[in-house]
């Protein structure tokens, strides 16, 4: 079995260790090593990048018996490499990952919906939750997970076998038995998760609802963190004022504005219909 470094240091992102095996997955090598820091896809956290070696690590897959590293080329079996994992998307899986469990955490506290699964994605993120929300419910929680954040609370790591998770506030009733690894959120949630997150809330910066729609009985919340909510600022502020520009009307009066230009093509096309057929 493979140490998984990234259980008691989601911070270590260089590693050395020995190629135990080799692999094919879809026509590309793949190394088993004795230790790593590479998380590998699951929990609904994608797999980190990076290299070994200098070897570009394309994809890192939990196997039965171990992690698999998926190269661009192939290293010799026994070979000692060096391990370098891509700090800026580790960061941000971090920053996300932990947001949704502070976000998962506020639903079930303030409206009392539960999460049924998360989804980390490229840009965004996605919570499933057990019922539907309102608006307001859903800037509730929002506030009150923004709270945890800005306190600044610390995010610690332990780890428990069943009989001693049975006695714990756990937030959810946990996937796989044996021993757990939980992610304690200080007075706040109590999780078991393999995933990697930040030491204290503090560095998720901020956790912004995106969007919400009716999901299969329940609620799908769209939101992002960190350094993706800066982005998703940046990329709304820049279509707004782009907008307004090309309106001359203030910020808040673009919505009145599109409507009134949608009610004046409509009346357009109606006047065109009828000088078409006047003619």
């Amino acid at each position: 079995m493979t140490d998984r470094l990234y259980y008691n240091d989601p911070y270590c992102i260089e590693f050395d260790a020995t190629v135990m095996g080799l692999e094919s997955v879809d026509g590309k090598p793949a190394v088993r090593l004795d230790r790593t820091a590479f998380y590998p896809t699951s929990g609904g956290q994608p797999h980190d990048l990076g290299t070994l070696n200098d070897v570009p690590v394309v994809d890192v897959i939990d196997a039965d018996d171990g992690i698999l590293h998926v190269l661009e080329r192939g290293v010799e079996l026994g070979a000692l490499v060096h391990g370098k994992v891509d700090w800026a998307r580790r960061f941000d899986h971090m920053q996300q990952h932990t947001g949704q469990h502070v976000l998962s955490a506020a639903f079930d506290r303030v409206v009392n919906a539960r999460t049924e699964s998360f989804h980390l994605g490229a840009d965004y993120a996605t919570i499933d939750l057990n019922r539907d929300l309102t608006p307001e419910e859903i800037a509730r929680a929002e506030d009150d997970a923004n709270r945890i954040v800005w306190e600044d609370r610390p995010v610690t790591i332990a780890f428990v076998d069943a009989v001693e998770a049975a006695k714990l506030p756990l937030r959810k009733e946990p996937a796989r038995e044996g021993l757990l690894r939980l992610i304690d959120v200080e007075d706040y949630d109590l999780s078991a998760c393999g995933g990697t997150h930040v030491r204290r809330t503090g560095v998720i910066g901020v956790i912004a609802v995106t969007s919400w729609e009716r999901f299969k009985g329940g609620t799908r919340v769209g939101f992002v963190c960190g350094g993706r909510a800066l982005r998703a600022h940046r990329r709304l502020r820049d279509i707004v004022a782009a907008s307004v520009r090309s309106l001359s009307v203030h910020p808040t009066e673009l919505p009145a504005a599109i409507e009134r230009l949608q009610a004046e093509q409509k009346d357009a096309k109606r006047s065109i219909k009828d000088l078409q057929l006047k003619l």
